[in-house]
């Protein structure tokens, strides 16, 4: 690259001051100056001070504005205007007014730029033949543009204590500060530490059990390996990475409707962590699934990463609002991308060229065009044989929960008859109809074909059928289904409305969403035509057959049943004629039917409900496998850059590319503007993943670094950019991410080396000299304290109390009660069932819908990127810990689990407890304490105060 006559190279930059601000690339730089000394040694003084000149003098002082009649862009008019004195360097007007700092305006320059002028005047100020031109400072390259550069591993006085190369870069920073490294932690608070570090749950007794007497020398990285081995690992560090990419499963804005197949993106992640995917594969199958992975669900559902944002449903009429609303989409999938996957905000380009970064504003646009394909909503994600598998299973699912139903319902209708018997009326009577089960039971009789003809219903409306039923004797096979062979008919349908068709009367679905209506107001007529003629004596017929039914409107009153054999004589063989009272006696209430059961027939039907909920759990993971949230691809629309950002104002026609500034890579993914999706997709993961990109590896190993230690060596994890922070060891940064790629991209590698670090496993221990020179520890000389994050301590506080469902994967649980009419309304619980009792990662993130308990702890909202999470102390923590209704909930629960394990003595009671919740038996005088409790006010309320002890949040 050429700024004028000057080459710029990174070493040259070191001691270029940014014109926005003031502060001196080397401090935007990271701090190199120590290890670039030789270089900085063979460059030009005169180019790094024509540099400084370019970046922030010339603009104002050139020959053609040449402000207080000073011309910096030549020697000769330099020396001319007084700029600079020949006869006395050293009183030069140049050095004065940068000395005092009266120049630049913006504040004065680093020490270290001064130097380098009063260098580079008194050497005699020599000049390039070319004029000197302005540049923007901020399109210089940034430290995080270059190279990732080989690193020596250093040698320190702890060498002895490193485990590996990570301590001897860690040791080393220490030495130089006068610093020692803490002790090793002691072996529970080790456990604790990286069980919940790695996993996200406490260890449980028999781990701690485990690891304290295993005596051998590689005890602790068995313990890393089982970890990381667990499905739990997945679950853990899947939630870290749906914070960085601001996954939601609603829409936003103000009608925030939910997404309910938005949740397969989630599972993908989970899955990938657990895979240990190589994270370029991690990266492509986001961008491009669809291309890598055509057919297979389990691939295509991570372009959920595209559409994992908000998005506006509300249509817009006019032209400028609908170009409006796509902007607004592609800029939130574009600066996703670059957040996520490059750690800069190139968002910032979308109206004018980045205000600190070199990322010009065309870049955005060549970026958005990658995405120009790219729609919000759903789109089949299985196809070829792995479809045909799901569909075969789904019938299978159907099959047995149609069976389920039909079960449950009969029992129902016994208790019904009961209740109604018990009511005085005649026993001769039939029950009146009802919306969800009607047997018409007659002498067993041969027949093919068996219609059902409706002569009045109970609103006078078209009637309504969702299953017709046929059984034979002795047997409860239904004859009727379509996967049998019978084929349905009836006298018309309703139009206008699509779900009610005449294939739903036995398709062996209940409910009124499979169901059809008539077109004639209280008349019509559906037959059955069976494959072959059979012996039948009953017919089963329902309006809204499901558990709970919606709906009892066009209910047939007046009917009857015939039977053929030939399709032309018919016989009766039932009517309505017997039933009771048809108004009001459809409905009994559920608590009426369970106390006219027995027993046995109680735990049946729970058995029953147990059952269809796990079949429609199963129904529902499959339905959102075929269907997921995870994008629409169409043909791209053409890219223009947009002038100011404004919509209506179209600039230059681009073509799809990638960061032009980052020089080691060609920044032109596509020739043309006209490429097909997701080719241009798949360019892009290419562009990212490639080993010369010096900022993919680099971020992703940050951010690994920061979930572990609380805080990244880049301390802005989304931001490599000149308004981030420096790095804290640069060195050890690049060494990171040199052995990442070199062995294969692979995290959970990466995490093992991390974790069994001798920086890793220091303990806490803190100490005069080491707060007095690192107060916020950013040297690591110890290991920060750190609380559990809100979905962890949820997940904590249901393992300690016993309630913890470890079922992993499909449609997430509900924190709230959901409505929604136009616009969705979202309720708090008024109570904590046994489906919320999941882990915490698999909750429906809704926008804008908070949890008190996840909320207080800092959960983030999910309609931003949340690359790295506050940790605040508020007076409501302590609140929603001791009084909330989760709370309460499970500390009852943990409760009844330690006297379930403990047995009646209290002593045991509070041993159990106190290993329960910090892996570890009661100290003297907490034994004595927890006894005066639990006399006073019961077990209980000690199981309250453990969860809300700081032992207990803390690792």
């Amino acid at each position: 690259m050429k700024v004028g006559a000057v080459a710029l190279t990174a070493s040259t930059i070191l001691l270029v001051t940014a014109a926005t601000n003031g502060a001196s690339l080397s401090d935007l730089l990271f701090a190199r100056a120590p290890r670039l000394a030789s270089a900085e040694k063979r460059e030009s003084v005169a180019q790094q001070a024509a540099l400084i000149l370019q970046a922030n003098c010339v603009k104002c002082h050139d020959s053609i504005k040449r402000t207080a009649g000073i011309d910096l862009s030549t020697r000769a008019q330099a020396v001319a205007s007084t700029a600079l004195n020949e006869r006395q360097p050293e009183r030069s007007r140049l050095l004065r007014e940068v000395s005092e700092g009266r120049m630049p305006p913006s504040g004065k320059l680093p020490e270290q730029s001064v130097e380098l002028l009063r260098k580079w005047v008194v050497g005699g100020a020599s000049y390039s033949t070319e004029k000197l031109v302005a540049i923007n400072a901020a399109m210089l390259p940034l430290w995080s543009f270059q190279p990732v550069a080989p690193q020596s591993i250093p040698r320190t006085p702890f060498d002895k204590q490193a485990r590996n190369t990570i301590d001897r870069f860690i040791f080393d920073r220490l030495t130089a500060n006068r610093l020692s490294p803490a002790p090793r932690a002691d072996r529970l608070t080790l456990l604790r530490r990286v069980t919940i570090d790695l996993t996200g749950l406490p260890p449980t007794q028999q781990e701690i059990l485990n690891f304290l007497k295993d005596g051998t020398p590689t005890a602790y990285e068995k313990v890393v390996d089982r970890l990381l081995a667990s499905p739990a690992y997945g679950e853990r560090w899947g939630r870290h990475w749906l914070d960085v990419v601001r996954f939601g499963e609603s829409d936003g804005y103000e009608r925030n409707i939910l997404r309910p197949n938005a949740w397969p993106y989630r599972d993908y992640v989970i899955n990938a962590f657990n895979r240990d995917l190589p994270y370029t594969e991690f990266v492509t199958e986001q961008l491009a699934g669809d291309a890598v992975g055509k057919g297979d669900p389990n691939i295509e559902a991570a372009t959920g990463f595209l559409v994992a944002g908000i998005h506006d449903t509300v249509g817009n009429a006019t032209e400028e609002g609908t170009r409006q609303q796509r902007i607004n989409d592609l800029e939130d999938i574009t600066s996703t991308t670059g957040a996520a996957f490059l750690g800069l905000t190139v968002g910032c380009a979308r109206c004018h060229d980045h205000k600190f970064d070199p990322i010009p504003q065309r870049d955005f646009y060549r970026l958005a065009s990658v995405f120009a394909g790219v729609r919000f909503g759903e789109r089949p994600i299985v196809s070829g044989p792995a479809l045909a598998k799901t569909m075969l299973v789904k019938a299978d699912i159907a099959s047995r929960a149609f069976q389920t139903v039909n079960a449950l319902n009969e029992l129902d209708d016994k208790a019904r008859y009961r209740v109604l018997r018990s009511s005085g009326k005649p026993g001769s009577l039939r029950p009146a109809v009802n919306a969800r089960r009607n047997v018409d039971a007659f002498p067993p009789v041969i027949a093919r074909y068996v219609r059902f003809t409706i002569l009045g219903t109970r609103d006078g409306a078209e009637p309504c059928l969702d299953e017709i039923q046929v059984s034979g004797p002795g047997s409860t096979e239904d004859l009727a289904l379509a996967s049998k062979g019978a084929v349905a008919t009836a006298s018309g349908v309703l139009p206008g409305h699509a779900i009610h068709q005449i294939r739903h009367l036995n398709d062996g679905r209940l409910g009124n969403e499979f169901s059809w209506i008539g077109d004639m107001r209280g008349t019509g007529w559906v037959q059955i035509a069976l494959p072959a003629p059979r012996k039948i004596d009953r017919v089963v017929w329902s309006r809204d057959g499901d558990e709970i039914p919606r709906f009892d409107d066009r209910v047939p009153t007046r009917y009857r049943i015939e039977v053929s054999v030939d399709g032309n004589s018919w016989q009766v063989v039932s009517t309505d004629h017997g039933r009771e009272d048809q108004v009001g006696r459809d409905y009994i209430h559920p608590d009426a039917l369970l106390k006219a059961m027995s027993q046995p027939e109680k735990d049946q039907r729970a058995e029953f409900q147990k059952t269809l909920e796990e079949l429609r759990r199963r129904t529902k993971t499959l339905d959102a496998l075929n269907t997921a949230y995870a994008g629409q691809f169409t043909n791209p629309d053409l890219t223009y850059v947009l002038r100011r950002g404004d919509v209506m104002q179209r600039g230059d026609l681009v073509s799809p590319g990638a960061l032009s500034q980052i020089v080691s890579l060609e920044s032109d993914l596509c020739r043309t503007p006209e490429v097909p999706d997701p080719t241009r997709r798949l360019a892009l993961a290419h562009w990212i993943g490639n080993e010369r990109n010096p900022l993919a590896a680099r971020v992703i190993v940050n951010r690994i670094w920061q979930y572990h230690f609380g805080r990244g060596i880049v301390g802005t994890p989304s931001d490599f950019g000149r308004n981030g922070e420096k790095p804290s060891h640069p060195e050890l940064l690049d060494w990171l991410a040199s052995d990442f790629m070199a062995n294969g991209w692979r995290m959970k590698r990466l995490h093992r080396m991390i974790v069994t670090s001798a920086t890793y496993c220091q303990s806490g221990a803190v100490n005069e000299s080491g707060l007095k020179v690192d107060a916020g520890n950013r040297l690591l000389w110890h290991m920060p304290l750190r609380r559990m994050e809100a979905e962890a301590l949820r997940d904590a506080i249901l393992a300690t109390s016993g309630k913890l469902d470890r079922r992993m994967g499909g449609p997430g649980f509900q924190l709230f009660k959901y409505s929604e009419l136009n616009v969705a309304t979202y309720d708090p619980l008024d109570e904590y069932k046994p489906e919320t009792w999941r882990r915490s990662v698999y909750r429906t993130s809704a926008r804008a819908i908070r949890d008190d308990l996840l909320e207080t702890f800092d959960c983030p909202e999910c309609a931003q990127r949340e690359p790295k999470r506050a940790t605040t102390t508020t007076a409501l923590q302590a609140l929603s810990l001791l009084n909330g209704k989760f709370l309460l909930q499970q500390a009852g629960f943990f409760a009844d689990r330690v006297k379930q394990e403990a047995g009646p003595h209290a002593e045991a009671q509070i041993d159990r407890a106190f290993q329960l919740a910090f892996g570890r038996k009661p100290l003297a005088e907490e034994r004595s304490a927890a006894r005066r409790l639990v006399s006073r006010q019961g077990l209980t309320t000690l199981c309250r105060g453990l969860l809300n002890a700081n032992e207990f949040l803390y690792f």
